[in-house]
């Protein structure tokens, strides 16, 4: 029988007992490695962060601002469709100064309708209104969508995508460079995890009245019926939006909005590794962000202020 500790007394545990118990660590942890399941690094500054499988993410307070895990969040990278997240807040800019009404309609332009990959199906002489054009960028990442919204904002892609650095530079997303509006690859397509962010606050700041266009399941055009690739819109409760992307070179990107108790947090994640089923790699990109989501919530609501940890920079 073991002796009962006593506060002066620490417990006593027999030889054999540890050599089982390390002999058994030993044996789980080659069993992992021999299975292939990942194993996470030792978490040095106690914070709980799980394991995020992306190039580069960061986890902020739409509110504050108060950055709450990071990793790479400084470095630009290809960020593909996560484009349109400043081609959609410099069209809600001009929907707010006048320029454009939601319920207005038009028929695509030329370079709209040339526009190739990922796409909202306009048509030739088939109308459209501003706010199915938004929820053609939102949901099926419509590269269509997009080049006619920089036509009817600033008359050329061009003129858009000066407008678009400029902004970049004002609202302080210094890692930040455009080349188009949709975010087809391009190599000086790129912005940092962080500018991302910024990007978004201001979209949820500057633009709640429309924050409901990220948060739509599905989005049928033209007969059409496009799913929203961002996995976690309609299933997970706390979800408010925001916008997923995908090239080769950007691999799986997703930015992820949440509300929890009147907090609302930002999770932006950048190069999940890519799946030749890109199905299954937005699949992979949404649960990373869920998992930083949760984790974040848990640590602003629930778990002891521990202040230090609010600079959490993860291996």
């Amino acid at each position: 029988m073991l002796p009962h500790p006593s506060a002066n007394t620490a417990l006593f545990i027999p030889r054999s007992y540890r050599l089982h118990l390390w002999f058994l660590g030993l044996f789980i942890l080659g069993w992992m490695l021999i299975s292939g399941i990942p194993t996470a690094r030792a978490d040095t500054d106690g914070s709980g962060l799980p394991p995020i499988d992306a190039r580069a993410y960061i986890l902020m307070n739409a509110q504050t601002g108060a950055i709450i895990a990071a990793k790479n969040a400084y470095r630009p990278y290809a960020i593909a469709s996560i484009t349109k997240l400043m081609t959609l807040y410099l069209l809600f800019k001009d929907i707010h100064a006048g320029g454009l009404q939601v319920h207005q309609e038009f028929v695509p332009c030329p370079a709209a309708l040339e526009t190739g990959g990922s796409s909202m199906f306009m048509h030739p002489g088939l109308h459209f209104s501003v706010a199915q054009m938004i929820l053609g960028m939102t949901v099926p990442s419509g590269n269509d969508a997009a080049v006619e919204a920089a036509h009817l904002v600033a008359g050329s892609v061009p003129a858009f995508v000066r407008e678009m650095n400029q902004t970049a530079r004002k609202i302080g997303m210094l890692s930040t460079t455009y080349y188009d509006p949709d975010g087809l690859p391009h190599p000086n397509n790129t912005a940092s995890p962080y500018d991302i962010a910024i990007l978004t606050k201001r979209i949820m700041t500057d633009f709640p009245q429309y924050m409901h266009f990220f948060n739509h399941e599905n989005f049928t055009y033209a007969g059409i019926t496009s799913p929203n690739p961002n996995l976690l819109v309609g299933r997970v409760p706390f979800i408010t939006g925001m916008k997923s992307g995908y090239t080769d070179a950007a691999g799986h990107c997703l930015v992820a909005t949440g509300t929890q108790n009147g907090v609302q947090l930002i999770a932006v994640i950048l190069g999940v590794p890519s799946f030749t089923d890109e199905n299954r790699g937005f699949w992979k990109a949404s649960w990373q962000s869920l998992k930083l989501l949760d984790w974040g919530f848990a640590r602003t609501l629930w778990l002891p202020a521990v202040p230090h940890l609010e600079k959490t920079s993860a291996p």
